[in-house]
């Protein structure tokens, strides 16, 4: 899916901030998340990553071979093998959660972030929303343009080194399933 600069505004507006339900596409993905830390530290871990490669993906050219890094956060980068620094241990714990699902190796940061190059027709999904239910479990919505299936591995990646023990999804949801449930800060 090719992602236009005015998509990836509005999908880092969403980053932010609830949407409004006016223009939802009919059905959203939906991954359900089993944090191992803080469920606020945890939106707020993913959310800021997200933001960083968004505004990258607003405004670099992707010409070159590598993206500065300097929004990403020390604690991705770290899991994602771009820095020196001691992997901080709810990464590492999610790094071995996401090898044992998804069993394959960990994402370059640099690899990661190119799969927000809007000319990338990889990255099957764009960010719609995440959600918090009262047990503590978080869910992440996306807008998959209706598939099922779709490529989203580098998501899963960030999902689990934030910090989660568990991953499932995608699923399909209506809309009116998301709309009932609460934003997570």
């Amino acid at each position: 899916m090719l992602h236009e600069i005015d998509d990836l505004r509005q999908e880092r507006q969403r980053v932010e901030a609830r949407p409004s339900t006016e223009g939802t596409p009919p059905v959203l993905t939906v991954f359900d998340v089993v944090p191992a830390v803080d469920p606020q530290d945890y939106i707020r871990r993913v959310r800021t990553v997200l933001s960083a490669a968004l505004d990258l993906a607003i405004t670099e050219s992707f010409e070159d071979d590598d993206l500065p890094t300097e929004g990403i956060p020390d604690w991705f980068a770290a899991a994602s093998g771009a820095t020196g620094s001691e992997i901080a241990e709810f990464s590492r714990r999610g790094m071995d959660h996401y090898h044992a699902a998804v069993n394959e190796k960990s994402w370059d940061l640099q690899w990661w972030l190119f799969e927000f190059d809007p000319d990338n027709e990889f990255r099957g999904w764009a960010w719609w929303d995440v959600t918090q239910s009262g047990d503590g479990r978080v869910r992440v919505w996306t807008d998959s343009w209706g598939e099922s299936f779709f490529a989203c591995d580098e998501l899963r990646w960030l999902l689990y080194t934030a910090g989660a023990d568990e991953v499932s999804g995608p699923f399909l949801a209506d809309t009116p399933e998301w709309a009932q449930e609460i934003t997570g800060q």
